[in-house]
């Protein structure tokens, strides 16, 4: 069947995709009116994000017409690629805030290998995982998975980025789902999970922990189940100020918000890294409830459209890398979103084309263009 790019093109996606970077520019702009002088700072992540968006979409639309079995070739030399990036960055990555995860691009930022990393290894994960024979999984195949999972995992704990680190296991667990695990093995795993968990959390995972680590932890638990401690000073003034901060920022906006630049927290500079892994705050405090809304409408549109495409795709390797990309997109929404009113503890983890940051917005450009190319050949033979 002949094809028919632009009448069988993506435009819902490309619609969704283009209103969530007006709101991302629209909500960095917004945090220009910092005081103090911070007026030239801000505007350069608004400025940036603006670039990033127009190198990302040249990289979309480019993505959404390649041959599909190219990126099946390619997946082991992007995965390459990546690795050398992550030992890289080690060498002669930029430090920030004690965590070396950046190389420095002159005017456009830094680029963050890490996140080009997670699509990496969801390809070459599924071209592992394409080939499935009658008896599902083998041995063979989930030792080689688990190499190339746990790889690029321990080299972004060397650097250190825990939370990143965390992102690579939902999209491979749900890989592994697909590819033919037994619900026997499903329901054995979730019954050992279920009881070794918190013997793994307080025995292995809870000693090895940093302080702020675990001050981050109680900060989340007070913050559910005992809400009258963050009223306590330390950690109104201490480990718990952002998380603080930022609830009072989601609260403070209501139905409606307090309109653009109209938030006293995103204004006064109070909720750190507001333009980044918190720019939601800033979101629901000037557009309120119903501008919060409309993001995450946006985004689960994205995140259920991916799934459906995925279900329509006639083939293995390409319906295996959209529904890796979907649990990894719907992971960062859920975590971001806990994490900034108070469910989850703080991790690192941007929003998905809102949070400033040119790495994440390019990763996930490239990895929409491969829903949209899925998508433009539903038709084709």
């Amino acid at each position: 069947m002949q094809e028919r790019p632009w009448r069988d093109f993506d435009w819902p996606l490309l619609a969704a995709l283009t209103l969530l970077c007006v709101a991302s520019i629209v909500a960095l702009y917004s945090t220009n009116a910092a005081p103090g002088g911070a007026t030239e700072w801000h505007q350069k992540f608004w400025v940036k994000q603006l670039a990033w968006c127009g190198i990302g979409y040249v990289a979309f639309f480019w993505v959404a017409r390649l041959n599909f079995q190219r990126v099946f070739d390619a997946a082991p030399y992007v995965y390459g690629v990546t690795i050398l990036l992550l030992i890289a960055v080690l060498i002669v990555g930029v430090k920030i805030n004690g965590q070396r995860c950046w190389i420095r691009l002159g005017p456009l930022g830094t680029l963050q290998p890490s996140e080009f990393a997670k699509l990496a290894t969801i390809l070459l994960a599924a071209r592992i995982l394409r080939p499935i024979g009658a008896d599902g999984l083998t041995w063979r195949q989930l030792a080689l998975l688990a190499a190339v999972v746990l790889l690029p995992v321990g080299l972004i704990l060397r650097q250190p980025d825990a939370g990143t680190a965390l992102t690579f296991f939902p999209p491979i667990a749900v890989l592994i789902f697909l590819s033919g695990l037994s619900w026997r093995w499903v329901t054995a795993s979730a019954i050992v999970g279920l009881v070794l968990g918190p013997l793994l959390f307080v025995f292995v995972i809870e000693p090895r922990l940093k302080q702020y680590q675990r001050d981050r932890i109680n900060v989340t638990w007070n913050a559910i189940f005992y809400p009258e401690r963050l009223q306590d000073r330390q950690t109104r003034e201490g480990f718990g100020y952002q998380t603080l901060q930022s609830m009072i920022a989601v609260g403070s906006g209501g139905i409606l918000g307090k309109g653009f630049r109209g938030g006293t927290q995103s204004q006064g500079g109070f909720v750190p890294e507001h333009h980044s892994d918190f720019i939601a705050s800033v979101i629901a405090e000037e557009f309120g409830l119903v501008g919060s809304l409309s993001v995450l409408a946006l985004l689960l549109f994205i995140i259920l459209h991916s799934a459906n495409v995925a279900g329509r795709s006639r083939e293995r390797f390409s319906m295996l890398v959209l529904a890796g990309y979907m649990a990894l997109l719907a992971f960062h929404v859920i975590i971001n979103f806990g994490m900034v009113v108070g469910l989850v503890p703080i991790m690192g983890i941007p929003l998905p084309l809102l949070s400033a940051g040119g790495s994440s917005l390019l990763m996930t450009f490239v990895s929409l263009g491969l829903v949209a190319n899925v998508h433009g050949r539903r038709f084709s033979n």
